[in-house]
């Protein structure tokens, strides 16, 4: 739902834009993005074998494939939009990340960024995970880089089992409706750069 959200909202706003997926797994958003958009993307993933993979089942002309772990720096300036989904969480220095992020963007550029919802799913020492974030923290990090909010909402990517809330995030099957910022477990943030 995120990735669709992202895709429609760039088609709209950039014609063929330039974009970044920025973690990108498994490589479906980039796909999403690519197709939508009609535009570029440059699909990055610290894991060469996830990189890998999408190469091999995702065979668009218009995606970029790359491997790097954070830190790196993007070309700054350079891209209509970003997406980051459930990306912030995984990296130890989010507020330098945050800000490679937001310098790559042109002006006037808009970050797509998702993150899990700390009241919701408090982060409980998930090995993958460094933080969770609640939401006046991600717009801090927005306000500090020079990103004004455009639309935030939330949606649900967990399940319960056994009692308790379990990490579903595959393909956020079921859970295409966003819901209040405040009440999913997952938030999600469109920023634009001044």
């Amino acid at each position: 739902m995120r990735y669709r959200y992202a895709a429609n909202r760039a088609k709209e706003i950039y014609p063929r834009p330039y974009g970044a997926d920025i973690f990108c797994g498994s490589g479906y958003g980039a796909e999403i993005l690519a197709s939508t958009t009609q535009g570029s993307i440059l699909a990055i993933d610290g894991s060469t074998e996830a990189i890998e993979n999408a190469n091999k089942k995702i065979h668009d002309p218009n995606i970029i494939w790359a491997a790097k772990l954070f830190p790196f720096n993007l070309p700054k300036e350079t891209f209509d939009f970003i997406t980051s989904m459930e990306s912030l969480e995984h990296v130890k220095d989010f507020e330098a990340f945050f800000w490679v992020l937001s310098q790559s963007l042109k002006s006037g550029g808009t970050l797509f960024i998702s993150s899990p919802h700390e009241e919701i799913m408090p982060y409980t020492g998930y090995i993958w995970h460094y933080k969770h974030f609640l939401p006046e923290e991600i717009r801090s990090l927005a306000r500090q880089n020079n990103l004004m909010e455009i639309n935030a909402f939330s949606t649900n990517s967990s399940i319960f089992k056994d009692g308790k809330s379990c990490l579903f995030y595959p393909f956020q099957m079921g859970n295409d409706q966003p819901v209040d910022l405040e009440k999913g477990d997952t938030l999600f943030f469109e920023f634009r750069k001044n």
